[in-house]
């Protein structure tokens, strides 16, 4: 095994084992292919503490030729990226993982250019987690030689890059289906200008095969700026619609608010369905109804397709599709 200092080395020795053990404790991999007593691997902790002892990054890459850290891919913390942050790092943690989130703001060259700066070898693994303009071609491109980086998106399907997504289509249909059975017949997805629409194709799928007219208003982005001028439109349709299903909470809530400041009720006048069941539904009222989009299966699937390559095998099932479910509050509950 390479030097990893003195320190290592000397806590090796106190506790009587070898360096590969100690680096095993300290790196959270033991009983993976070294086995270390509870006892042992106690004291080993102890005197980790006692000396202070922090192992450099570059040691442990020159020994295993991992950094234990992946990178993860955001645009922006809305409230959706906010919750998969916190819970990719509360899993990862727990499986001796370090996480570096990239926000690229939607820029697509500065999405290209941490691309660029991860392959010098700082992560084992990217975890893309959402679409940009031409994110899909880009992470064909660096996937493939001469880049051969290792990613996972937790998006739909690209190619053959291994991916884990919630069902999008599920969400719409059952988004469309709740509406129609607390009686709404003039339906509308508000979009928030994704790149993939799956969800509203499941919305309109639903109602069309009702004979139901379903109507769509489309703004690029998805934050809540962005949905307080795609409320505003909703009101220069031609019907106004009776249930509307958004494309994430933040939207929903935008539409919901302008619903109110119009004197109008919710959900008597419009029910109102967003997306994701982030925590925001909690803070508006009525509270939002939304699809809980399953983020915790998500980073648990997601996760192990990471520790599957970076352990040199085949991410399989090569792309895994999450359900989804409907949590129901005021915002439709017509009593």
């Amino acid at each position: 095994m390479k030097e990893e200092g003195v320190s290592l080395r000397t806590i090796a020795k106190a506790t009587g084992v070898s360096r590969a053990v100690v680096s095993a404790v300290i790196n959270k991999k033991e009983n993976q292919r070294i086995f270390v007593s509870q006892k042992k691997r106690e004291e080993i902790l102890k005197l980790v503490e006692e000396y202070g002892y922090v192992p450099k990054k570059s040691a442990r890459d020159l020994g295993s030729q991992r950094t234990n850290t992946i990178a993860l891919l955001f645009h922006w913390l809305t409230p959706y990226f906010s919750s998969l942050l916190e819970e990719i790092h509360r899993q990862a943690f727990k499986k001796g993982l370090e996480v570096i989130p990239y926000i690229t703001e939607g820029y697509p060259d500065k999405e290209e250019e941490y691309l660029n700066l991860m392959r010098d070898g700082r992560v084992d693994v990217i975890l893309a987690a959402a679409f940009t303009e031409g994110s899909p071609d880009r992470y064909m491109k660096f996937s493939s030689p001469p880049y051969n980086l290792k990613i996972v998106t937790i998006n739909p399907p690209v190619g053959n890059i291994p991916s884990v997504h919630f069902d999008e289509e599920d969400a719409g249909r059952l988004a469309a289906q709740h509406l129609i059975e607390i009686g709404c017949k003039n339906l509308c997805f508000i979009d928030g200008g994704g790149i993939v629409e799956k969800r509203m194709e499941g919305f309109a799928h639903y109602i069309r095969e009702r004979k139901l007219p379903v109507a769509s208003v489309i703004q690029p982005m998805g934050l809540f700026p962005d949905g307080v001028a795609l409320a505003k439109k909703v009101f220069n349709l031609e019907k106004l619609p009776d249930g509307i299903f958004a494309y994430n909470d933040p939207l929903a809530i935008a539409v919901l608010t302008e619903v109110l400041r119009r004197g109008l009720k919710v959900p008597d006048d419009i029910a109102i369905v967003g997306c994701d069941n982030t925590e925001v539904c909690l803070y508006c009222y009525p509270a939002l109804t939304s699809i809980d989009t399953n983020v915790s299966q998500v980073v648990k699937i997601a996760l192990q397709k990471v520790v599957d390559l970076t352990n040199g095998m085949e991410a399989e099932p090569r792309h895994t599709k999450v359900p989804v479910k409907l949590v129901i509050r005021e915002s439709t509950n017509r009593v």
